[in-house]
């Protein structure tokens, strides 16, 4: 399974670490180039445009600081024409259930299937592998999904998509 990641941040930084050291293959965007050239280590290929790191993604995970990054990259051209049909993209960031929602139909529209994952635990959750991660989705999404979840934490789908934002709403 190809992973393509972006958002190399405080959060994403240690979970693209975990993924790569479970063995999977993985892709890594960050707008801030520096930040992926740390993961180079653990084995990671290093994109340097939004179009090259979702290309051959068989999954996508955004971990985004906000509603508006998220906008900047799903709304980015690169992002929505370049994704495989088939693919899923699942977007771990805290953000608007609205936001969600709107995304989540656009990529339905390309055959591309989708997750909101937002997580609780911290960086040391996101170090340690035992994030909370509140997933909103198809079910059988979420069943394709689940081996890759568990190496970051507790997957657990509470719903339809915006299920997983509302939830952790919810529980802040």
């Amino acid at each position: 399974m190809q992973i393509g990641f972006i958002g190399i941040g405080l959060m994403g930084f240690p979970m693209a670490k975990n993924l790569l050291k479970s063995g999977y293959k993985l892709k890594a965007f960050n707008r801030s180039q520096d930040k992926t050239e740390r993961l180079k280590e653990f084995g990671a290929v290093i994109s340097t445009s939004i179009k090259d790191v979702v290309t051959d993604s068989d999954v996508i995970i955004t971990m985004l600081t906000d509603d508006l990054a998220v906008e900047k990259v799903m709304g980015n051209e690169e992002f929505i024409e370049n994704i495989s049909a088939n693919a899923t993209v699942i977007d771990m960031s805290s953000v608007n259930p609205v936001l969600t929602k709107k995304y989540s139909e656009i990529l339905k529209k390309k055959n591309i299937n989708y997750l909101d994952a937002p997580v609780s635990g911290g960086t040391i959750g996101a170090e340690e592998g035992s994030l909370a991660i509140m997933v909103g989705g198809e079910e059988k999404i979420f069943n394709e999904c689940i081996d890759l979840l568990k190496k970051l934490g507790n997957p657990t789908l509470v719903g339809p998509v915006s299920s997983g934002q509302i939830s952790k709403l919810a529980n802040q």
